[in-house]
């Protein structure tokens, strides 16, 4: 090996260096030859251009029958080329991220029109300065080559002149951007901020949003859910979803009209569930229907979360009352809509096409329901009763505003001997297996219920009053007690073993639980809202057991409750009483001082679950 120093390893670097100039400088052109065998269009060029080759050298022109020509194609080409650049400059705008010239380029083919023609004149100089027939015949027929691209060029150049050519071509891009963005759930929004196309799509929603662009926000949205149509893997999901987040953040700080924001949302979320609830004719397989469930409870999950940020900004006075009016209309419409195609005999139907659900599986009925029942959202009670209609292959008769405990009902239908005759129950009662876990499952999901219950103590501003979301405590004993009526332990004792039990088990890699969080993991979005394991809130943990010994009338004694709760350590009996605090109201204000002990808040605060069926006593 030579010395680096020594003149021979100056030459080595130097040759070393010109290489490596030459490598970069024909990496286009070997990209695209490469390209040549993915891309019909190339291959056809390439295909012309060896086919006028071999006719050039068979049969050359004479030097004025080529001069001919290319006057004739060379007047023709700078038609083409003007009427390209008027096009363009009338069209697009050169500031625009999106579409960029690439995108555009690769669609009208104008880096082949232009190339051919530039190759094409090259040789018929010099043809013309050597006076050799093959280079210039060859040179004069790529130049009918170049006409015939530039006239194709030109053709697909005019379509996107219109606002329908552009958004076929943008949603193409998007689906072919999706379809290439993959990998682990953790790891897809990264990704997709690293992906050239999709972070030049999102910059545009962000500027088209800033400065207020109502026309400008609705046609990318559009484009969006077009390219979702062609593509519903969980880069598409995350895509709508973090686009939905940008335009509702947008409308909160009032850059965004409301009234925009929340028909453009609704749109893309609309086309989201849309795809969800479509069908095959011979049925969704398995994963079909997990992705279904993950789709709507990741959904379900943000529109619960909007509206309830939204009441708390609106309440604080940090934004606009008619922005956070909007979304929280915006997410009970939705969150109803989902409601209605997880049922699969909804009480209102406008055909045969809204019968039937995407959901199948227990463990996807499961990830759907522990998504629709977080952040306090609406109609969370109701979302129970097609859980019950899945899960036994019946309906649910009973009302649990006349205090009618669906879960106890559930419980019953799958594991009391003899019950479970429909095949639905039995694929439900294999699934969970044991009573045990049955009981365990529904826990863990009731802790992530409890855990994201409004804050009570937030005023609810009148205009943000709508039905299922409201201040009512009424409602929200009801909504707590769909699942403190699943009573499956009656002492304190077996109440401590139940939390312990609980809380401790670690699960194996095929139990339930862990296949329900695989179902709702591969959307990978959860910006605003991360998921977050049961076990990780040990106070919603303790106030899901203690609501299963709560008192359900005013004439049951707390004895078991209270003497749970002292078996409680000091540090845990006072973080359960302060999420009691936010997310239960009192039933007697001013009754209770903020000095009392832990567990006196706790049973007091607890004691809305008595305000449910209340009317009955009234009626009677």
């Amino acid at each position: 090996m030579s010395d680096p120093a020594s003149p021979a390893g100056e030459i080595e670097e130097i040759a070393a260096a010109a290489w490596f100039r030459t490598v970069r400088w024909a990496a286009p052109a070997t990209a695209w030859i490469r390209g040549v065998r993915h891309s019909p269009r190339r291959a056809a060029l390439a295909a012309c251009a060896l086919a006028l080759l071999i006719v050039a050298v068979t049969s050359p022109l004479g030097r004025q029958d080529v001069i001919d020509s290319v006057q004739f194609s060379l007047a023709f080409f700078a038609t083409l080329l003007t009427g390209e650049a008027v096009i363009f400059a009338l069209s697009f705008s050169p500031s625009s991220s999106w579409p960029s010239l690439r995108e555009i380029d690769a669609h009208i083919a104008f880096r082949e029109w232009v190339v051919t023609g530039w190759l094409a004149s090259m040789l018929i100089a010099i043809g013309l300065l050597m006076r050799t027939a093959i280079p210039g015949t060859y040179g004069a027929l790529l130049f009918l080559l170049a006409d015939f691209f530039g006239m194709f060029s030109f053709i697909r150049l005019f379509g996107l002149a219109s606002a329908d050519g552009r958004k076929r071509l943008l949603s193409r891009t998007l689906t072919g951007a999706l379809t290439e963005v993959s990998g682990p759930a953790a790891e897809l929004r990264r990704r997709m901020n690293e992906d050239r196309l999709l972070s030049a799509y999102l910059g545009q929603i962000d500027d088209a949003a800033a400065r207020s662009d109502g026309s400008g926000v609705r046609d990318l949205t559009d484009e969006l859910a077009t390219a979702g149509d062609a593509s519903s893997g969980p880069a598409t999901v995350a895509l709508h979803l973090e686009v939905v987040h940008r335009l509702a953040r947008a409308a909160l700080v009032g850059k965004l009209d409301p009234v925009v924001a929340s028909a453009a949302a609704e749109m893309l979320i609309g086309s989201l569930l849309a795809r969800a609830a479509a069908t095959p004719e011979n049925g969704a397989d398995q994963e079909q229907a997990q992705h279904a469930a993950a789709v709507m409870a990741q959904t379900s999950r943000y529109l619960a979360w909007l509206a309830s940020t939204s009441l708390t900004l609106s309440a604080r006075e940090v934004i606009a009352a008619s922005a956070a009016r909007e979304l929280v209309a915006l997410s009970i419409r939705l969150r109803q809509r989902v409601l209605r195609i997880a049922d699969p005999d909804p009480p209102y139907v406008a055909g045969a096409a809204d019968l039937g659900t995407p959901l199948s599986d227990t463990p996807g009925v499961l990830a759907w329901i522990g998504g629709f029942t977080e952040f306090h959202g609406s109609h969370q009670a109701a979302g129970l009763y097609p859980v019950f209609e899945i899960l036994t292959g019946t309906k649910f008769l009973g009302n649990y505003w006349d205090c009618d405990s669906i879960l106890t009902g559930l419980r019953e239908s799958l594991f009391t001997p003899g019950t479970a005759r429909t095949p639905a129950a039995q694929a439900a009662r294999l699934a969970f297996g044991t009573l045990g876990e049955f009981d365990r499952i529904w826990t863990l999901i009731s802790v992530g219920a409890i855990a994201t219950l409004r804050d009570v103590r937030v005023d609810h501003p009148p205009e943000l009053v709508r039905p299922e979301f409201t201040p009512d405590h009424q409602l929200l004993g009801a909504y707590l007690r769909t699942f403190a009526s699943h009573r499956y332990f009656t002492t304190a004792d077996q109440a401590m073993s139940a939390l312990t039990r609980t809380i401790g088990h670690a699960g194996q890699p095929r139990d339930l639980w862990q296949t329900v969080r695989a179902v709702a993991a591969p959307v990978g979005w959860s910006v605003p809202m991360p998921t977050v394991e049961p076990q990780q809130r040990p106070s919603a943990f303790v106030l899901a057991i203690a609501s299963r010994l709560a008192p359900l009338t005013a004439s049951e004694p707390d004895r078991e409750l209270r003497a749970f709760l002292a078996r409680l350590p000091q540090r845990t009996l006072d973080a359960t009483a302060r999420l009691a605090s936010r997310a239960l109201p009192e039933t007697e204000p001013g009754r209770r001082g903020s000095a009392d002990p832990a567990d006196l808040v706790i049973i007091d605060r607890l004691r809305v679950l008595q305000l449910v069926g209340t009317h009955q006593a009234g009626e009677a």
